[in-house]
């Protein structure tokens, strides 16, 4: 009877093989994640599409993992990650289409994983095994981009050339380094050596007892990001594995900008026994107005059972310095003249009970005034098929933290409450049905959102979303459907919106088909949009994913009266060579440009050359 249950098995998970057999790219998989956690604004994709490449390099054994791993795949809640995590424990994976008796894991969630994933018995080399500097270097994986683009050529003022270069360097993803030197286009006010930036890392993973150690530009999140937290936010979505904000740790930063999205100086996080984690942090940056920005943080993490619980503080001084010279000496000396400390503590705890998953996280910020802010989550999955979130949030009118991102409704977590309410429904066949409703003092927004997949080469999405905010009742549908056969993938799509604002309604609209080819005999892929929008007022603008050339997608707007039209070009020459080649125009209707004083066209450029060793 047991053989001929293993026999019963094996054919079912060779259906399936055959079922998921078709290879989805990662644009597919970023323009997924990107269309579940917002609706406009931009998402760092570039840096989940190098933790991706990266796990793509050095897949993730099933049978090996841990949590922090698993969780580097964005698209999977700390729930699957533990059905995961308990279907390794009760009987190893021999396959890795096993993932399909995984109840909470939907057909789309396991497409995603195929890449990154693989199955294998015992590791070779088990995790924190000593390593050599000969091994490190002869079997390190090396790559090499070179970034040019030429922005807005019509309309820009002063040199439009944007450049990039990058260098990277990877061993089994435990040792890891990078340098990225970026070239901002120029408006003729910038200097040549102004318009430079750089940055550089060095990641250490499972060196004995430190479970990472980081250095150069890196990021930290801890909890649901009261304290600090990642800048891949957790909008509000559909899909209730994106909603909460997931604990990432320490981890590099390979880009570069001035934004609050990373950190500069060192951190580590050192295993102090089987069930809990110790990390401290620091961090020197220049701010604004010759201002110096320390930062100092601390986090303790511990889980017991289906317990776990963490507690994080962050205390940032903001040092405003001033050079001058003394008359009588050559050398500069540094003058102090104000110093302003800030801080913020949060205590963290998820406790998951099966059906039943709880989690939350307080915190309090200090500085010219005290400040609370709290949030806090249920998960609960009746059936398989249905799923079920609550979340509540309040960050007080004195929390102030620019470190913070979790769940909230503008770009600053402070003044806010509201509460948060979920559904995925998966029981009808083909159908994937999920929604949510979210209410804050001073608007509401909700959303439905229906996607369509009976057969692997064609699926269809209905989105429609209700939004008051800033005074303004605004509505958007979008629908779109994928379908492929051959070497042809298509794509169709079209998005509308109305707003209300001030008593008057306005009206938006935008229509796009892509076409992709991938030719049989060569390796090189071709993709192409044509796409018409009338949105002529600024509240109708159309937030729409765009593919780039590698490590660089874009999520812009269109606006006005006219046409956007690209092209992007792949073509890989060996195992060592890939060149990229995007090439982009929108072309505005006349008498709409010339009465809003632009020009009738924008024309943009990209190319990036890969070097992989």
């Amino acid at each position: 009877m047991k053989r001929r249950i293993e026999i019963i098995i094996a054919l079912v998970l060779c259906c399936v093989s055959m079922i998921y057999s078709q290879s989805f790219s990662l644009e597919d998989i970023l323009e997924d994640i990107y269309n579940e956690l917002s609706e406009e604004g931009e998402v760092p994709l570039e840096e989940v599409q190098e933790e991706l490449l990266e796990l793509a390099s050095y897949p993730i054994n099933l049978n090996q993992t841990t949590a922090d791993e698993l969780s580097k795949l964005r698209f999977l809640s700390d729930e699957q990650i533990d059905a995961i995590l308990l279907y390794q424990y009760q009987h190893p994976f021999q396959d890795i289409y096993e993932l399909q008796l995984i109840d909470c894991l939907k057909d789309y969630e396991i497409r995603n994983m195929l890449p990154f994933v693989e199955v294998k018995g015992e590791r070779l080399e088990a995790k924190g095994k000593d390593m050599y500097f000969r091994e490190v270097f002869h079997y390190a994986k090396h790559e090499m981009t070179l970034r040019m683009d030429a922005r807005n050529i019509e309309d820009f003022e002063g040199d439009p050339m944007y450049g990039k270069l990058r260098y990277r360097f990877n061993y089994r993803n435990r040792v890891q380094a990078g340098v990225t030197a970026m070239m901002a286009a120029g408006d003729g006010r910038l200097a040549m050596g102004d318009r430079w930036d750089y940055g550089g890392y060095i990641q250490l993973k499972d060196i004995g007892p430190m479970k990472t150690i980081v250095a150069g530009n890196y990021q930290a999140s801890f909890g649901y990001g009261l304290v600090v937290g990642s800048p891949f936010k957790r909008g509000k979505s559909a899909y209730i594995q994106s909603t909460a904000t997931t604990d990432e740790g320490l981890k590099k930063y390979s880009s570069v900008g001035n934004s609050y999205n990373y950190f500069h100086g060192v951190g580590a996080t050192a295993r102090v026994s089987r069930w809990a984690d110790v990390s401290a942090f620091y961090s020197l940056r220049k701010g604004k107005e010759e201002a110096w920005n320390h930062v100092v943080g601390v986090n303790a993490t511990g889980r017991w059972n289906r317990l776990k619980v963490g507690v994080t503080a962050v205390e940032t001084i903001e040092a405003t310095s001033s050079q001058f010279r003394e008359r009588s000496q050559a050398s500069y000396s540094l003058e102090v003249k104000r110093r302003e400390a800030s801080g913020v503590m949060g205590v963290n705890a998820r406790w998951n009970m099966g059906k039943v998953d709880i989690w939350g996280e307080v915190a309090t910020s200090h500085g010219n005034k005290w400040g609370v802010g709290v949030i806090t989550g249920v998960r609960y999955r009746p059936i398989s098929d249905v799923n079920l979130l609550a979340i509540y949030r309040y960050y007080s009118p004195e929390f102030d933290n620019v470190y913070a991102n979790s769940l909230c409704s503008w770009s600053r977590m402070k003044d806010e409450h509201g509460g948060y309410l979920g559904l995925e429904y998966n029981r009808l066949r083909n159908w994937q049905l999920s929604a949510f409703g979210d209410v804050w003092k001073t608007g509401f927004e909700t959303m439905a959102q229906a996607d369509f997949i009976p057969q692997k080469d064609y699926r269809m999405h209905t989105r429609f979303r209700v939004k008051r905010k800033d005074e303004k009742d605004t509505y958007s549908l979008r629908w779109n459907m994928v379908y492929e056969f051959g070497q042809w993938k298509m794509k169709t799509q079209a998005d509308g919106n109305m707003v209300q604002a001030e008593g008057e309604w306005t009206y938006g609209w935008s229509v796009l088909q892509d076409v992709e080819y991938r030719f049989a005999d060569v390796p090189i892929v071709l993709q192409l949009r044509a796409q018409a929008f009338d949105a002529r007022e600024w509240n109708n603008r159309v937030y729409i994913y765009e593919n780039d050339v590698l490590y660089a997608y874009a999520i812009p707007f269109v606006y006005g009266l006219g046409g956007r039209f690209w092209l992007n070009a792949r073509y890989k020459i060996n195992d060592i060579f890939s060149v990229y080649l995007r090439v982009s125009e929108t072309i505005y209707q006349s008498a709409w440009a010339m009465e809003h004083d632009k020009k009738g066209s924008r024309t943009d450029v990209h190319a990036l050359l890969r070097v992989k060793l």
